[in-house]
């Protein structure tokens, strides 16, 4: 779609951007960490006083620097729906005129209403494709660094975080990119059916069938009602399954830790630095996830904007 709006290179550059963000926040987290507490357990409060002041000024940079990177993608998304749009009114206009008196006035106003607003969703807004690329590059660094750090403490956070992202990945997010391509199409039956219930209302009336198409009405919203439990259903499985998976690991390494805590191998700082890339290895694969799960749900409406 970028393509044929003729801003894909645009967008890359502003993804491009935002990529780095989520990694080295965290990574400046896992440092602030590690040096703060080694600080305090060496009492050598001017290194505190250094590694704070360090910490402070580092988190105003980064969040100037995320909050400039926003302001352009949140001029970017306006352009992108104003352009969104305008494609589509072009793609009716090209049709014969046979084929635009097919289209039920219910499916073309879900096409340019909400199914653009899905389209535009999937590049511009929070928890799509711009968390998608943020979550792998801060797991890439993540895992690295923690590999580096300890590699069996690695391998056993591993061991938490992939069924997770397989949970989601195979079982949750095409079940509900079905369900949303479900809803799209029952919600436009309906609006039909509304939209020939006004329009024909006096015929109704004066024929006395207004059971019938109340009855039918009720059968789709029933349908639609149903599409959307199944839909909160799938969503609970998913918001459920990252504290499940979360809370062992996070368990796991406390213990393990403590063991290495009390040998001496490591400091409760370099635990708090462990903690912390494990931080964000969890919030990637969660931010992975998600974002998966979301962009099925907004293909939906991709899905028909490339079937005008």
């Amino acid at each position: 779609m970028l393509k044929k709006l003729e801003i894909k290179k645009q967008y890359l550059q502003l993804l491009a951007l935002r990529l780095p963000f989520e990694a080295v926040r965290n990574l400046i987290n896992a440092l602030f960490l590690k040096q703060a507490f080694e600080a305090i357990e060496a009492l050598d409060f001017v290194r505190l006083d250094v590694v704070c002041g360090l910490f402070l000024f580092a988190n105003l940079l980064l969040f100037t620097y995320n909050g400039t990177v926003w302001r352009f993608f949140a001029a970017f998304y306006a352009g992108f729906q104003k352009k969104l749009k305008l494609y589509i009114f072009n793609k009716l206009l090209a049709k014969p005129i046979e084929e635009i008196d097919k289209l039920a006035s219910g499916d073309v106003l879900l096409r340019i209403n909400q199914d653009a607003q899905m389209t535009a969703a999937i590049y511009g807004e929070p928890w799509n494709l711009v968390f998608l690329v943020n979550g792998i590059a801060n797991l890439l660094l993540s895992a690295i660094l923690f590999c580096i750090f300890d590699s069996k403490l690695f391998l056993i956070v591993l061991a938490f975080v992939i069924p997770h992202i397989l949970i989601i990945t195979w079982i949750v997010s095409p079940r509900l990119s079905s369900i949303q391509n479900k809803i799209q199409k029952a919600s436009a039956e309906l609006t039909d059916m509304y939209e020939s219930f006004v329009n024909m209302a006096d015929t109704v009336f004066l024929y006395d069938c207004s059971d019938f198409f109340l009855k039918k009405i009720k059968i789709k919203n029933l349908e639609l009602k149903l599409l959307f439990i199944k839909k909160a259903l799938y969503k609970a499985i998913e918001h459920a399954v990252m504290p499940l998976f979360g809370i062992m690991g996070y368990l796991v390494l406390m213990f393990l830790g403590a063991e290495k805590i009390n040998a001496g191998i490591i400091t409760l700082g370099s635990l708090l630095y462990a903690f912390q890339l494990r931080g964000g290895i969890i919030m990637s694969a969660n931010m992975i996830a998600t974002s998966v799960t979301t962009i099925s749900v907004n293909k939906a409406g991709l899905k028909r904007l490339k079937e005008l």
